[in-house]
């Protein structure tokens, strides 16, 4: 935990760096914290880094649009804590001017793996999502689709979360989602499946719902995910399963034997 010294030296020199370095182009942040003695694993713990950025934003105020490029080289050239910089400078400016900054993000995320894009839509997205999800979910529907895999695994991931936190927005999301189930969903099939065991979870009658739907579907893809999807055991599933299990498609009939297996053995308990 920093000291009430430490934030107050990090602060001087936050300010210091603001007025006499990143004006002249300099984005060598690192001289603000580097001299921090504490390291976890040989690194400054990230707890500096995002107060050193709650600073930045501070002391930047209005002039933070103009500010851009030297976020793009925390990010780039910059390592880990470029990284952990411009994902809680972001957190914090982002809903102020969301046309450049949700960009500016999304540029990023094609220079990110699959922790670093995750980390970005919990961090940025995910509190924007929860006050104002008419002004982001279309952006969020079309990473979902994103021709990036990490980018649409991501996006997915972030409205299982989002659903969790703002179960109202359940029904409209499960809706959207359901309109992909008819292409193939590849590597993001089993995000799907655990987006539907969430729908379980939050919501039975909105899953009975989904099965009443979808319970008379052939489909291999729909099958397996209503029989992946499986959390508890509700006597309406059983007809659908059973017809399943004698289908003369392999793959429908594999998951049917599957789903019926598991709702016998969650009917025992």
């Amino acid at each position: 935990m920093l000291t009430i010294d430490w934030k107050e030296r990090l602060t001087r020199d936050t300010e210091d760096y603001l007025e006499n370095k990143l004006p002249n182009g300099n984005h060598d942040f690192e001289i603000i914290f580097i001299a921090y003695p504490e390291r976890v694993n040989g690194k400054i713990p990230s707890e500096v880094i995002t107060f050193v950025s709650g600073v930045i934003v501070q002391r930047l105020g209005r002039k933070h649009k103009e500010y851009v490029p030297f976020y793009r080289d925390l990010w780039l050239n910059k390592g880990d804590y470029g990284k952990l910089a411009f994902a809680a400078i972001l957190a914090k400016i982002t809903a102020k001017n969301p046309e450049i900054y949700i960009p500016l993000m999304e540029e990023m995320m094609f220079q990110a793996d699959a922790s670093q894009v995750n980390s970005l839509m919990d961090r940025v997205m995910l509190p924007l999502l929860r006050k104002h999800p008419e002004k982001y979910l279309s952006r969020v529907y079309g990473w979902t689709k994103h021709g990036n895999e990490e980018i649409a695994k991501a996006a997915l991931n972030l409205c299982i979360k989002l659903i969790k936190r703002r179960d109202d927005l359940l029904p409209e999301i499960l809706s959207h989602l359901q309109n992909q189930w008819v292409y193939p969903l590849g590597e993001m099939q089993p995000l799907h499946v655990q987006f539907i065991k969430t729908v379980a979870k939050l919501s039975p009658k909105l899953y009975l719902a989904v099965w009443q739907e979808f319970g008379i579907s052939r489909d291999p893809q729909i099958v397996e995910l209503l029989c992946s999807s499986i959390v508890d055991y509700f006597i309406e599933l059983e007809s659908a399963v059973e017809i399943w299990t004698k289908s003369g498609n392999a793959r429908v009939k594999k998951a049917g034997l599957a789903a019926q297996k598991l709702l016998n053995r969650k009917k025992g308990a």
